[in-house]
């Protein structure tokens, strides 16, 4: 898979590069982890936390959906939560949305996407109860 080689290679190049500017980075990356920020965000390929917050790994404790979602029956994200708070310490929560978002956009038209019609569920009714 030459996809595969070229994130590998990638990893690899930028691996190469923290370790010759910063030598101890992963060595203390590994054995510590105090994030202040527990990110919300969306799985978008184009809203990395780290990324656009100019924060380095470490930094931010990112749990990431589909148009960022947050629900009282999502075990995976409640678990992040509890997480974040009683063992992290983080003392910020972030829910974080982004222009042009396709989940978002899915769930106010008036279409079927299968599937994540259900994830999208609150979405909807949001839209409904409060369209005025």
């Amino acid at each position: 898979m030459e996809e595969l080689s070229e994130l590998l290679d990638g990893n690899q190049k930028w691996a190469a590069e923290v370790k010759r500017d910063k030598p101890d980075f992963f060595e203390k990356l590994s054995k510590l982890q105090t994030p202040e920020y527990l990110w919300i965000g969306c799985s978008d390929s184009r809203v990395p936390a780290n990324e656009i917050t100019g924060t380095l790994p470490g930094a931010i404790f990112v749990h990431r959906n589909i148009a960022n979602v947050v629900q009282l029956t999502d075990y995976n994200m409640l678990s992040v939560v509890f997480y974040a708070v009683k063992h992290l310490k983080v003392k910020h929560i972030i829910v974080c949305g982004h222009y042009g978002c396709g989940g978002v956009l899915a769930a106010m038209s008036k279409k079927s996407f299968g599937f994540i019609d259900g994830w999208l569920s609150n979405i909807k009714n949001v839209q409904r109860l409060h369209q005025d």
